[in-house]
């Protein structure tokens, strides 16, 4: 190994350990609305069916380093004993060094307000979250002998531990109006992190802080006829010094839809200021959902990226339970 790949290596650690010690970012979803119950507590059972499952992945900078792979699973119920219910797994592994974060969070929320005209929500999420890092396949300047790399010597570091674990504590509301026969109007906020527990990996003193972060979107739904419709919205996140803005806007088009079977399809196109251009499409098949986007990179990380930005996949599937419909009785007229 050179010195230059050495010194990549080098650099490619050292802003892990930045990003895990000084100012981090929460993961997040370009098709946020297929991950409900990461955008807004008050998601929890928030939806026409008994019990919702949610699966995401995402893939990115597989031209820059290692790739960046997360995944997502939930599952939330609409009603238990009248309390919707919810759970949450992530997990995020990053680069190299293999930083790992893994999540399980549980939620609930609740109507303040509910009636045929609009909707009022609020929830409440909690859990842990487990972060980790290797340095099996990172290389360090003492393991360079003078002459080569040799993995065999000791990279000369002291972490004051490799894992850490911490609490989450996030709060959400929702607000929803119908504004007419053909249009709605859906805004949400949330809140992450409100317990800001301490993530430092070198037991930094006073300890470092996960900052608050704060989402929120307004998102518009404008029904043509029975068989078009276009969902607009924008949504923002904002954690510490970190700030973004995505807006755009999605196609819908319905094939058939009575009772059971529902049979539709959509494609979206979407900016995230000064980041990326992305599409999305995907298909309704009775209680499947499946959607498919993919970034392309427009920020100063060009040069590496060389445009390539990140994969995702999202599947949801709605169980509701059938109305059992009971025979008919057939009255003989009384003069047979």
């Amino acid at each position: 190994m050179t010195m230059k790949s050495n010194f990549k290596y080098i650099l490619f650690f050292f802003l892990i350990i930045v990003m895990s010690t000084l100012r981090a970012q929460d993961f997040h979803y370009s098709m946020y609305q297929l991950s409900p119950l990461n955008l807004n507590p008050a998601l929890t059972g928030h939806h026409n069916g008994d019990l919702r499952v949610n699966t995401n992945h995402r893939t990115q900078w597989s031209t820059v380093s290692v790739p960046f792979n997360t995944y997502s699973i939930s599952s939330d119920l609409s009603k238990l004993k009248s309390i919707p219910f919810g759970i949450l797994i992530n997990q995020d592994i990053a680069g190299d060094s293999r930083f790992s974060t893994l999540q399980v969070n549980i939620s609930s929320a609740f109507n303040l307000i509910n009636d045929t005209l609009q909707q009022l929500r609020i929830g409440f999420q909690s859990g842990i979250t487990s972060r980790s890092i290797s340095a099996t396949d990172l290389a360090f300047n003492a393991q360079y002998n003078g002459i080569a790399y040799d993995p065999n010597l000791s990279n000369n570091e002291n972490f004051n531990t490799y894992s850490r674990l911490y609490g989450n504590v996030n709060l959400g509301c929702l607000y929803s109006r119908k504004i007419n026969a053909k249009q709605l109007i859906k805004a949400q906020f949330g809140v992450f992190n409100l317990n800001r527990s301490n993530q430092s990996f070198l037991g930094a003193a006073p300890p470092v802080t996960l900052d608050v972060k704060f989402n929120g979107s307004i998102d518009h739904q404008y029904k043509f006829n029975d068989f078009f419709q276009i969902n607009s919205s924008i949504y923002y996140i904002s954690q510490g010094p970190h700030k973004e803005i995505l807006f755009g806007s999605e196609l819908k088009y319905t094939l058939a839809e009575l009772a059971y079977l529902k049979r539709a399809v959509w494609t979206g196109v979407y900016y995230r200021n000064k980041d990326a251009l992305f599409i999305s499409s995907g298909i309704i098949f009775d209680a499947w959902k499946i959607g498919l986007s993919y970034d392309v990179n427009l920020s100063e990380l060009v040069p590496a990226s060389r445009r390539r930005g990140g994969f995702e996949i999202a599947i949801a599937y709605l169980l509701k339970r059938k109305i059992k419909l009971d025979s008919p009785i057939l009255i003989c007229p009384d003069f047979i």
